[in-house]
């Protein structure tokens, strides 16, 4: 591998993990917010939208740990690999190796989660900004 190739792949590992733990922070954090917010929490309440609300962020959440747990599977079966010849024979070791070749797995789970977290945000505002 090139010191180029070294670099971007060590950049995107340091993005990838930024926005994960952004996205894990953010999808805990605004509802603990809204949560304990007793005028934010009355606002959401009364707007009826309180169940979709929490459903979203709760999902977006359940999006990004379910991602994380594939990709580690995945990442343990391509370093046992490396470690067990015998092991790149099986087909958990294919399996492993399929999933680490599909960035796509993550962009979508990635961009649902965003999309999530923007509409219960927007819902949010709207309980409390437009339904005031």
């Amino acid at each position: 591998m090139s010191n180029l190739t070294e670099e971007y792949l060590q950049a995107y590992g340091e993005h990838a993990k930024v926005l994960r733990t952004w996205l894990v922070a953010y999808g805990i954090g605004a509802p603990v917010l809204l949560m304990t917010n007793e005028t934010l929490a009355a606002a959401v309440k009364t707007s009826g939208e309180s169940r979709c609300i929490a459903l979203s962020f709760i999902s977006g959440v359940v999006l990004q740990v379910v991602l994380s747990t594939i990709n580690k599977g995945s990442m343990w079966g391509l370093y046992y690999g490396e470690t067990q010849d015998k092991f790149k024979k099986t087909w958990r070791y294919e399996v492993s190796h399929w999933i680490s070749e599909r960035y796509w797995i993550d962009f979508w789970v990635d961009l649902a989660t965003m999309g999530l977290f923007a509409y219960a945000t927007w819902q949010a505002f709207e309980a409390v900004f437009v339904g005031s």
